[in-house]
């Protein structure tokens, strides 16, 4: 089944070093903080996740995320 609008639906492959790692319906794979799951999500465990649009981002700001992210920073 495919999900509507701005849900993007996968499947939890694996949790390792706090992220789980989902396969995606589409194809390629996104990383959630484990922290972030529902109760109860594991491997295996199909989920939907909304994306949503909440405004252009500051390219100062967003520049050092990037920076921060490649170093291995977290969210």
């Amino acid at each position: 089944m495919r999900a509507r609008g701005g849900d993007i639906r996968g499947m939890i492959d694996r949790v390792e070093d706090g992220l789980a790692v989902v396969l995606l319906e589409e194809g390629g794979r996104a990383y959630i903080p484990a922290a972030q799951l529902p109760q109860g999500a594991r491997p295996g465990t199909m989920l939907s996740v909304r994306v949503e649009v909440e405004g252009d981002a500051d390219p100062a700001e967003a520049a050092a995320l990037i920076e921060h992210l490649r170093h291995g920073g977290h969210l």
